[in-house]
């Protein structure tokens, strides 16, 4: 009988007269198998086959109680961290049911409506050199049509400005001081006002309602929010939702009925001295009266002068939520 050397552990083919030696392989699955190779080989004075197979019952239950070990060990820290994952979501967010509803059938009608036009009185408060608080107020004209077209118009007693974007460029005018900077932009809404945002510092007017989709733009930062209940607003009836997020808190009153458009909209900056307020009145809403190139296209006005657009540093990005 030929003698086998620790090589050959996994060639059973070498180990003659041995027909149980397969069972005594099954040792960690059925105790008879250890049962009936163990007397086998006794029997027969194989010590050394007797020595080897003893020897691979040991590999086997070393490595199945590791492989045993490793598996638990994975289910275990996967289960903890669906639990971890879970228990901060809902730490994190806790959204009255009705209020996102209201809030998705807004940003439903705003981001499916392939044009629009809103007008809207705007104040913010301001602080004066004396110390003295103020509310500046300005009102703002702007109209959409998707995907990639968009004017917003801003007058108050010191400003007067132009927002543009025709798809292929974002131009800024200052009529008051007869200048203008252009920035090439291509592609949607959202794609121009992530570039103007995040490169350039510019918060295109009403951002937060004119993405494709307002329910999730607003909703990004939150972790809790809530129905305030029906009131009016100008007396349009409404519903006013309150949301809340690391820097502000934010309410919007969304008219009621079929046309779900927000009617006003209020942002309180907690990470600023005094907690200044932004308030934005919607009015005269328009989803019928389609919007023509002219209106986006951008002319410049006798003897304005074009300034480069500079961008900003990366730590200087505005991280505020703001309607301008």
């Amino acid at each position: 009988m030929a003698t086998p050397s620790p090589n050959d552990a996994l060639r059973p083919l070498r180990f003659n007269n041995c027909p149980v030696f397969l069972l005594g392989l099954l040792y960690g699955l059925f105790p008879i198998g250890d049962w009936a190779g163990t007397r086998y080989y006794s029997r027969c004075g194989c010590t050394k086959n007797l020595e080897l197979l003893n020897g691979m019952k040991r590999r086997i239950l070393s490595q199945a109680w590791a492989d045993l070990r490793l598996s638990l060990s994975a289910v275990a820290c996967a289960m903890f961290a669906l639990l971890a994952l879970s228990t901060f979501a809902a730490e994190q967010k806790s959204i009255d049911p009705r209020a996102d509803e209201l809030l998705k059938r807004m940003g439903d009608c705003l981001g499916q409506a392939k044009f629009f036009s809103v007008n809207a009185e705007v104040w913010q408060d301001a602080r004066l050199s004396s110390g003295e608080h103020v509310q500046a107020g300005r009102n703002i004209e702007v109209q959409v049509r998707r995907p990639n077209r968009y004017h917003s118009e801003l007058r108050s007693t010191r400003h007067h400005r132009e927002l543009i974007y025709d798809g292929s460029a974002l131009t800024l005018l200052n009529r008051a001081e007869n200048f203008y900077g252009t920035i090439p932009a291509t592609g949607s809404l959202d794609n121009a006002m992530d570039l103007a945002c995040e490169r350039f510092g510019i918060t295109m007017p009403f951002e937060d309602f004119i993405h494709s989709d307002p329910h999730k733009d607003l909703l990004r930062k939150v972790t809790s929010g809530s129905d305030i209940g029906p009131v009016t607003v100008m007396g349009v009836p409404c519903e006013h939702l309150a949301f809340t997020q690391d820097n502000a808190d934010w309410q919007v009153w969304i008219q009621s009925g079929p046309r779900p458009v927000p009617r006003k909209f209020v942002v309180t900056y907690k990470d600023e001295p005094g907690s200044p307020q932004y308030t934005a009145i919607f009015s005269n809403w328009d989803f019928n009266t389609e919007l023509p190139d002219f209106v986006f296209k951008f002319e410049p006005p006798p003897g304005a002068s074009k300034i480069p657009v500079k961008e900003i540093r990366a730590e200087n990005k505005p991280q505020r939520l703001e309607v301008k």
